[in-house]
């Protein structure tokens, strides 16, 4: 899941992933409401970019790649006229967890989920999603830079329409990168408490290191957090190793 077809640059689907849920009786105050103001500024100019950018890879294919073959689109369209018809669809704010704070034995996965900087939205075809578009704050301006992930963009939407309440503020998108692994953590309404699905890359990723088979996909339901660290721990360790 982590060698896609990509592009760099010169939607109904993941309604609202873009904030943690808070509890209905959590009332933002001080410097608290200021963050969210900010998150909120940040989605809004994130959406802008990506809807600018998406409009000059169209123009461009469409100007200089009219013959192109499917195969060489980021996105998983059949010709440019079907392109011509893609939109910017709902959009998420990527977070990870780091090494050292797996490392360091916390148990709490969705308190060590902190925001990376970036943004994904999907990019559809009507209801269909073709693809993501990631968009990156540099120099003070927020610009698409790449375009691609449409099998990550399906799953993200099958688990959306298993797990994710009716504005998809449950859900929350987590990359750890040095284990190759993603995840969607999901706020349950009734207890309050998150749980995971994996994505095929975490499932790749994580089952030679103690994950259950079958744990957390879109039919198996949902892991708790324990389930998950020391798989995540391991594979962790092992590539870093690797590195060295």
């Amino acid at each position: 899941m982590f060698k896609k077809k990509a592009l760099v640059l010169p939607g109904a689907l993941l309604c609202a992933l873009t904030l943690a849920a808070l509890p209905a009786s959590a009332v933002p105050v001080g410097g608290e409401r200021g963050n969210i103001a900010q998150r909120q500024s940040d989605r809004n100019q994130a959406l802008m970019a990506a809807q600018r950018g998406l409009g000059e890879y169209q123009q461009r294919k469409q100007q200089y790649y009219a013959g192109l073959s499917p195969n060489h689109m980021a996105l998983e369209v059949s010709d440019v006229q079907e392109l011509s018809q893609a939109r910017i669809g709902a959009g998420f704010e990527m977070h990870t967890v780091s090494p050292q704070e797996l490392a360091a034995g916390r148990t709490d996965l969705s308190a060590m989920a902190t925001p990376t900087g970036s943004w994904r939205f999907v990019v559809q075809v009507g209801e269909r999603p073709v693809g993501l578009v990631t968009v990156q704050k540099a120099e003070g301006r927020w610009q698409a830079v790449s375009f691609g992930g449409a099998g990550l963009a399906r799953e993200l939407d099958a688990l959306r329409q298993v797990h994710g309440n009716a504005d998809g503020s449950n859900l929350r998108f987590i990359r750890v990168y040095q284990a190759q692994s993603d995840l969607l953590e999901v706020v349950s309404g009734k207890d309050g408490k998150a749980r995971y699905a994996t994505l095929q890359s975490a499932r790749d990723a994580l089952l030679r290191h103690g994950l259950a088979a079958g744990s957390g996909d879109a039919n198996a339901g949902l892991v708790e957090a324990p389930q998950l660290l020391d798989p995540l721990r391991t594979a962790v360790s092992k590539n870093l190793d690797m590195l060295r």
